[in-house]
């Protein structure tokens, strides 16, 4: 696809984010700005004049809204989209108030936004168009200038030429307007579209979580409450026999405390696995406790479901840096994919002889922690390699994701310095090997 001849200023703050949308946007316009806050970008567009300024709201520094202020001072012509998940009433009547044009909402789909930077650009090159046109009107009306003060008998033919171009230039700026009425219905058309559907699969990706988690963590919770239930049973017999000793009633407490303590380790690891970890801190990590911690939550239903996990874990410690929950969603999002592509093979293959086979490798090279989920399943096709991580890119049914997974895991290894590659050959194998900086103590 040839891309867009215009000048696209992105500014986000979030890292994450911006990996993402300058690998998207990269493709489709000829020159692309990335800044991190509303000071830099404003020092870009000073430096640049981008024909498009695509910006989030809330940023350190100087915000979206004060950016947007200090380049409508000195440009009126800028066109200007809010990109933010902020959703308050108070921030779009400043943006509108300011003089922005649109307003996207985060996350946005890649064909979406696609689509809406090609609309603007319609316009954007449109009015460049117009105004070579105005150039040329106005040099040709210097051109009239000069012929009437050297051949006044052509006066009057000159006239009517003049009035033929005043009337095509109205209806030019006619058509303009139209095109511009037209544009600002079909941007709000798309933007309710756009709003519904994020809400949609968010929600859909909030479920897709939780029943993936439920049975693993409903099988880890049920052994200690069996302890719980068999100790108490205990108590009750012996002392229906009068033959409770303090030392064996003692014994069988702490054992109660015991399996209460397991029980309440799993709550909390839940939830705080659960909580918003957008702004957690980085730590020392260790990704062999990682990979187990991901899989106490769901080794239980891939057991029930007949799949294979083969764990080779390298027996050195594996230490890096980074948020320990964000690599856990990382490794649940590649098991889940993993889980999805070797069903999909049982159901349509109906093999008695294939076993349902999930790799889980982690070693040690060139001073990087590698870790590896491979799994026998269906596979992609090599025309589907150059999408996969791309937001929202899915094959799947909608009852079966988002397409979220990969592109939130692209995202958390590139926020750690490291990088994320995908194997696969049709009917054979998928492999995702990500290599993070290891961590030397």
């Amino acid at each position: 696809m040839e891309k867009l001849d215009i000048s696209v200023l992105f500014v986000e703050d979030e890292y994450l984010l911006r990996a993402i949308y300058e690998r998207i946007l990269n493709k489709f316009v000829a020159k692309l700005y990335i800044a991190e806050n509303g000071k830099e970008g404003l020092e870009l567009y000073k430096k640049y004049h981008p024909d498009l300024i695509i910006t989030d709201i809330m940023m350190p520094v100087m915000d979206g809204l004060d950016m947007i202020e200090q380049i409508r001072k000195k440009d009126n012509n800028v066109r200007l989209v809010i990109l933010s998940a902020y959703g308050e009433t108070e921030y779009f009547i400043d943006a509108i108030k300011i003089g922005v044009n649109s307003f996207l909402l985060k996350p946005v789909e890649t064909k979406k936004l696609i689509s809406h930077v090609e609309e603007l650009a319609k316009g954007i090159l449109l009015e460049r168009e117009v105004k070579e046109q105005e150039r040329k009107r106005k040099k040709a009306e210097e051109n009239l200038r000069k012929l009437n003060e050297e051949l006044e008998k052509r006066i009057e033919e000159r006239t009517i030429d003049l009035k033929r171009e005043i009337k095509e230039r109205i209806q030019a700026e006619d058509e303009l307007k139209e095109l511009n009425l037209t544009l600002e219905n079909r941007v709000k058309e798309e933007l309710i579209k756009r709003h519904k559907q994020q809400r949609f699969l968010i929600q859909k990706s909030k479920l897709e979580s939780i029943g993936e988690l439920a049975a693993g963590i409903a099988h880890e919770i049920n052994q200690p409450l069996g302890g719980i239930s068999m100790g108490l049973d205990n108590i009750l017999f012996k002392q229906s026999l009068n033959s409770i000793s303090e030392e064996y009633l003692t014994t069988k407490i702490n054992a109660l405390f015991e399996d209460i303590d397991r029980i309440r380790q799993i709550i909390n690891h839940v939830r705080v696995f659960s909580r918003d970890q957008q702004v957690a801190a980085s730590d020392v990590v260790e990704i062999n406790e990682i990979i187990h911690n991901a899989l106490s939550m769901v080794s239980k239903q891939y057991y029930n479901h007949n799949i294979k996990i083969d764990l080779n874990l390298d027996k050195e410690k594996c230490y890096t840096v980074g948020n320990k929950y964000r690599i856990e969603q990382a490794v649940l999002n590649l098991l889940s994919n993993a889980k999805y592509a070797v069903e999909e093979k049982q159901k349509k293959q109906n093999n008695e002889d294939y076993i349902k086979t999930i790799t889980i490798n982690s070693f040690i090279e060139n001073n990087n922690i590698i870790f590896e989920v491979k799994d026998n399943g269906i596979g992609i096709s090599q025309k589907n390699m150059d999408n996969i991580f791309d937001p929202f890119f899915t094959t799947k049914d909608v009852k079966d994701g988002t397409g979220l997974g990969l592109s939130i895991t692209y995202g958390i290894v590139n926020e750690m310095k490291g990088h994320i590659n995908a194997e696969s050959e049709t009917n054979k194998f998928t492999k995702i090997k990500i290599s993070l900086p290891k961590y030397n103590k």
